[in-house]
């Protein structure tokens, strides 16, 4: 796969994982610093327990792909993942 593609990959892989982390920051600060958006919500400490979990995998999937693939590329244990990359 040329660099172009792989750079065009990661990158949305990234993207997808903003989005994620993005929404769920966003629901979390109106549950958390707005009480009248909240409202009647019996199950608000799940709800937040949930979009935790799901802020923190998302960033832990953009801290793993910028770990092993920044700029879209392999960068250190690529040949220890089968990869026959030339990073």
């Amino acid at each position: 796969m040329s660099s172009v593609k792989q750079k065009k990959l990661y990158e949305a892989a990234i993207s997808r994982f903003r989005a994620q982390r993005d929404e769920a920051m966003a629901t979390l600060e109106v549950y958390l610093n707005n009480s009248v958006a909240v409202g009647e919500h019996p199950t608000l400490v799940d709800d937040i327990s949930e979009l935790t979990k799901k802020l923190a995998e998302a960033e832990e999937c953009m801290e793993v792909l910028t770990k092993h693939f920044k700029g879209g590329g392999c960068h250190g244990g690529c040949k220890d993942r089968g990869n026959n990359c030339n990073n």
